[in-house]
């Protein structure tokens, strides 16, 4: 009977350790780009992109970039 539950519990134990080697983050965007339209020279625009994290690892932003 040990037996059996000790393995029991080796099992989940695998079967969660699985589960968090497994987790990734997934970023979404609520949009991916936007189209200010025509822009003078040497004006000063704006805009947030709105994004979430549909994973289930923790998401890191290390870097960003504007183009």
């Amino acid at each position: 009977m040990k037996v059996r539950l000790i393995g029991a519990t080796v099992l989940m134990l695998l079967l969660a350790g699985a589960e968090v080697l497994h987790a990734q983050p997934l970023i979404s965007f609520e949009s991916e780009s936007v189209d200010f339209g025509d822009v003078r020279q040497g004006e000063v625009l704006e805009h947030d992109f709105l994004f979430r994290n549909d994973g289930t690892g923790t998401l890191v932003i290390e870097k960003l970039t504007a183009s």
